[in-house]
């Protein structure tokens, strides 16, 4: 992979962080609809958010429309509960990361290493689903090997210039390499400042922002197709309801996978969305996406725009200003 500097310096990346920084300032409007089951809301959700009431052939919805981004994290829930009701449980998770981290090099290192991992995954899958067995499985066979693996893996997600080789199957069978998926995203998210967990929504709404973008150039400046420093990847959400494809004409994105290759794949997005946010929520100086808990907002803000494009298709952007004239030479 490029270093962190001569990515952010690449034409096509340094025009997107601008974008996303007048999206996040509010500058740029998103004017975002998206529908949420009822049944699967907050308590007073309906009294607190403003919307509307709509019936479906899955059942009844309730309908926002966000202008800004900032707005939509205003709309954040998730299992039932508002972004300070998760925050809660959030902060216990990574307080839980952080602390087998510190331990790793005692004597009960790795068993608090896996205990530090269940607790991630029981968090963002819930005990006995498919994903948080597999997960779970696959660090119970590491073993002794835990511990290093996972280095390994917030090493090269950490770094300026990151070999995300490190995540492909090693030729050597007695070597184990870490893995990147919508678990272990989580798990690096709560080890390392600034690494956004990369799940389906937050690629989908990734992928449709760099759609808006490119959307939004000059037509003498307009690309024919994702160019590949932007192409980052979405993954469908479970069952048939939500659309989280956010491909649209010319620009089309490719899905996640898993497997060796997939996993090398899904670390190399997640460290470019990483360099992305964070240049972009600097330069945006937006006071809902400021300090320390700044760069988890705008995750929250993400994942709720990442849950349903299907009502997304006709949204436009609009600038409280001029319209954006970004003419950069590619």
């Amino acid at each position: 992979m490029q270093h962190r500097n001569d990515y952010l310096n690449d034409g096509h990346v340094d025009g997107f962080v601008t974008y996303l920084a007048g999206v996040l300032s509010g500058r740029i409007r998103i004017d975002f609809p998206v529908a949420f089951p009822r049944n699967r809301l907050p308590q007073h959700y309906e009294t607190q958010c403003r919307g509307t009431v709509e019936k479906e052939a899955s059942g009844s919805v309730y309908v926002i429309e966000a202008p800004t981004l900032e707005a939509l994290f205003g709309y954040y829930w998730w299992d039932y509960r508002f972004y300070e009701g998760n925050r809660k449980e959030v902060d216990r998770v990574r307080a839980c990361v952080q602390a087998a981290i510190v331990e790793e090099d005692s004597s009960n290192g790795v068993e608090r290493a896996y205990a530090a991992c269940f607790e991630v995954m029981d968090w963002g899958f819930g005990r006995g689903t498919r994903a948080n067995e597999s997960n779970m499985r696959w660090a119970t066979e590491l073993g002794s090997s835990l511990i290093q693996v996972l280095r390994n893996g917030r090493d090269a997600l950490s770094s300026d210039a990151p070999d995300v080789s490190v995540f492909s199957r090693n030729p050597d069978s007695s070597t184990r390499w870490p893995r990147m998926n919508s678990g272990w995203t989580k798990y690096y998210s709560f080890a390392l400042p600034a690494h956004v967990i990369y799940d389906s929504r937050v690629g989908a709404a990734l992928c449709y922002l760099v759609r808006r973008y490119l959307e939004s150039l000059e037509a003498h400046c307009r690309v024919a197709s994702v160019p590949e420093s932007l192409a980052f990847r979405w993954a469908p959400g479970q069952g048939d309801r939500n659309t989280r494809d956010p491909s649209y004409g010319p620009y089309r994105f490719a899905r996640l996978s898993g497997g060796p290759s997939g996993s090398r794949e899904w670390a190399r997005v997640n460290i470019h969305a990483n360099w992305i946010l964070s240049a972009a929520i600097a330069q945006a100086a937006a006071t809902w996406c400021a300090g320390p808990e700044g760069f988890r907002r705008v995750e929250g803000a993400l994942f709720m725009l990442g849950y349903d494009l299907s009502r997304a298709a006709n949204a436009k952007a609009r600038s409280n200003t001029e319209p954006l004239n970004l003419s950069f030479e590619w």
